[in-house]
């Protein structure tokens, strides 16, 4: 039994419409055309002997982590810190070619706050790998 090897690169861009094309056929893949366009997107190409098998962008947005807020500060200012530091993402966005920026949160009061500006809920399940966990036999 022979196996095909399989490797990864950069997608070319001669293959932009095959791209476009296999992403289109994948309805559970929630394509968004904008993401391959984005200045810090990469997309990879899965190919073996035969040509490619797959692609998929990497995007690089920025992720918003949990707030930390002093003790006792009152919910306007917080909405104001969390204000102010979205500016400052949507700036650093601009700055390092992110197209989205992500906010993470387990607070009904930070996601009222979240969705009132600009914001919008996604519909996703987000899972994670920690890149430290996966040597010394941790993953």
């Amino acid at each position: 039994m022979r196996r095909n090897h399989l490797y990864v690169r950069p997608a070319r861009a001669e293959e932009a419409d095959q791209f476009k094309e296999w992403s289109l056929a994948n309805p559970k893949g929630n394509f968004d055309p904008a993401v391959a366009a984005y200045p810090s997107t990469i997309t990879w190409c899965v190919y073996d002997e035969y040509g490619p098998i797959a692609y998929m962008p990497m995007q690089c947005p920025l992720m918003m982590e949990s707030l930390a807020p002093r003790p006792g500060l009152s919910d306007i200012e917080k909405a104001r810190a969390m204000k102010e530091l979205t500016q400052q993402f949507v700036t650093q966005g601009h700055i390092q070619g992110a197209g989205e920026i992500y906010y993470l949160s387990s607070d009904p009061d930070t996601d009222k706050f979240a969705t009132n500006q600009i914001f919008e809920e996604l519909p996703y399940k987000i899972y994670r790998v920690r890149v430290r966990d996966l040597e010394n036999g941790n993953a």
